[in-house]
This record gives structure tokens, sequence and C-alpha cells, in this order.
């Protein structure tokens, strides 16, 4: 990494055994209101509120949340460069696992790890809890648990540097060498209490926590999905979205060659207006999707559910489908708590109907998929 090239930053450098590490500007920056960052903020702020009619007017908002808590993992998992599906992470969950090699089932677990930890976060802020260092260490932990990312400490703050963008884990190649390990923990303490405390209209603030959370880089790993997560519950917390609809992992992994851009950008040039720009726009247009998809999710629910007007089990098991796509008898008849042998009638008249298909072709221990759901979810 050349110093130079952040001589027109708003930043410093701090040594660290001969190794100089970015230390961001304390929160907040000086930004200037441009039109674009108007348009685009009232974009967002917009669609965020069209996303909460879509939760006030679910009957059960858990038929949409679950399913989009799934997508966020397997597009969050997609940007550190693995090939999880959404199917993947649903078949995880239900033991129907194809096989798979090793570093596969890791993959799966790292994307399975961020459905914990997204569920964990957002039960942590209904019980009245904060975003603090205590939060975020539990949130890294659990991501990391139990996978790959094991080794590097899970919930412990870095004490090593690390070189972002070289590709033979040198410093010299690095683009970016984010701040010292002596200065990690304190940096992120600050960050967190600006979070409490912001000054700019929350979902800017969003765009600059996200900035400075991942110029800090306060852990070995992990780090990018994890600074995602925080997005989301920052937009939470402040009653701007009304639950985990928002996944933002999307537009970045389409857009990634340009966030990596836009971040680095603000460190070298003190670029926060077109940074705070895109991140505006990703909220806009992901607001959009999101509710775009739980209206089609929930039309494709109230067809199937129209199927069986004199079957209450079978239109719970309909129910149960957008939360769980891929289901096996005994996990149904135990969420929808009705007899094993309504539960099979129901599942036998699901099938029929192509609203269910069985995946394994076992006479025992068979596991249905539902393919419509899963079409939804996977454009």
């Amino acid at each position: 990494m050349d110093t130079a090239d952040f001589a027109a930053g708003p930043g410093s450098f701090d040594d660290f055994d001969g190794i100089a590490c970015y230390r961001p500007p304390g929160l907040p920056p000086d930004l200037s209101y441009t039109d674009d960052l108007f348009d685009v903020y009232g974009d967002a702020q917009y669609a965020l509120g069209r996303l909460a009619t879509l939760h006030r007017d679910l009957d059960n908002p858990t038929l949409v949340i679950a399913p989009f808590v799934h997508r966020e993992a397997a597009m969050s998992s997609q940007v550190e460069g693995t090939n999880v599906t959404i199917s993947d992470i649903y078949q995880h969950e239900v033991d129907a696992d194809p096989k798979r090699g090793a570093a596969e089932r890791a993959d799966v677990r790292e994307a399975y790890n961020y459905v914990d930890a997204i569920t964990h976060g957002f039960a942590h802020l209904d019980d009245g809890g904060a975003i603090d260092l205590n939060l975020v260490r539990t949130l890294h932990e659990r991501l990391l648990g139990g996978v790959r990312g094991e080794a590097d400490a899970p919930g412990e703050i870095r004490d090593v540097p690390v070189y972002i963008g070289a590709r033979d884990g040198s410093y010299e190649n690095a683009s970016f060498v984010p701040s010292s390990p002596d200065y990690a923990e304190l940096l992120l303490e600050q960050l967190l209490n600006y979070v409490a405390h912001g000054e700019y209209p929350p979902v800017i603030d969003v765009a600059l926590a996200h900035y400075q959370f991942e110029v800090i880089h306060p852990f070995r790993d992990g780090n990018g999905r994890l600074g995602r997560l925080l997005m989301m519950l920052q937009l939470y917390d402040v009653g701007l979205l009304p639950g985990p609809y928002l996944y933002l992992s999307a537009y970045f992994k389409r857009h990634g060659q340009e966030y990596r851009e836009r971040l680095l950008a603000v460190s070298q040039e003190g670029a926060w207006e077109p940074w705070v720009t895109f991140v505006c726009d990703a909220i806009a247009e992901q607001a959009i999707a999101a509710y775009d998809c739980g209206v089609e999710l929930t039309s494709l629910r109230d067809e199937y559910r129209s199927r069986f007007p004199s079957s209450p089990t079978a239109r719970e098991l309909v129910d149960y489908v957008f939360e769980q796509p891929y289901l096996t008898g005994p996990r149904a008849v135990e969420a929808t708590g009705r007899s094993k042998p309504a539960v099979y009638d129901a599942i036998e008249a699901l099938d029929s109907a192509g609203i269910i298909e069985e995946t394994t072709g076992k006479q025992r221990n068979k596991v249905y998929e539902a393919p419509g759901v899963l079409e939804v979810l996977g454009r």
C-alpha cells in the first residue's frame, strides 16, 4: 500500500511494527447536500416507508420474514465468493443436504450462521438491547462459530494487521490496510457511540457507519458479513425497517466493483457524497425489490390456500411451506400441531396439486420442496 495515495484523504496513519495502518477520521464528516444526494435520500425514505406498509398489512409477517432472512443469508455468502443458494440453507435446516465436499458444507454452514445472527440481532433489539460492543462481538461469534473462520478468534477484536486486496497476502501489494490493532477496539467503540447518537438522518448515518466499520475492520474475518447485518439492524433500531426484509447484499454483489471503489475513494479523497449516494441507491432499490417480492409471495400463498377451502390442515401446511420451502413429515407435524394422519393427508394433497414435490425418491424419510416459493425467492 502506498500511503501517498491517501494524501488528499481525511484520515491518518498509525505505525504497527513498521506497517502503516489507516485510521479513519471520527464521525460525522461535513457533508454537502447535493441535488443527487437529496434525490436518492428521498427515494430511500419513500421505499422504506412503502416496505413498512407491506409488514403492516400482513396477517402473519413470519411468512415473508423467514424467506427474506434466508435470501439475505445466501446473498451475503455469495458476496464473500461462495455459490451457496437459498435452497442450500433450507436443505441444511431439514438435514437434507445432498452430497457435498467439505468446503461446500462449510460454506452452507457459514450462510446458516448468518440466519442465526440475524435472528439473534433482531431479538436483542426487540428485548430492549442496544447496538453496542457486546452485541457486535456476540454477532461475530455466531457468524464464525463452527466454521472455517473459527480459527480467527470469533468475537475477539483482532490483534494483527490485515491486508485488503493483496492476492499474495503481502503488505506491499495491498490496496488498503485497515486500522492498527492497537486502536481497532477504541475506534469501534467510538463508532458505536456515534451510531447511538447520530447527527445526520438515519439513512445517511447507516452509510457513514458502514464505511467506518469496514475501514476499522475490527475482526480478522467476517467483517463484510457483519457490516451488512449491522446496516439492517440500524435501520430497524430507528424504526425505518419493520423487520429483516432488506437484503442489501444482493445490491452489493451486483455492484461489487463500485462498492469497493466508493469505499476506497472516501479514504483516498474524502469522497463522502458519492459513497452516501451509492448506499442510498442500494437501500431504495432493495426496499423496492423486497416490497415486490413480498407482494408476490403473499399473492402466491393466497392462491395456494384457496385450493383447499375445506381443509384447515392443508391451509396451515401451505403457510408452513412459505416459512420452510423444504419440509419433512415429522417437521410438518411439529410445526402445525395437527395429527400425523391429517398432516400426511395434507402433504399428499399439496403434492397432488403441484405445490410441493418429493425430492429424494425414497419410500421413507421423504423430503419435499416448494418449487413455486423457491422460484420467487431466487429471482
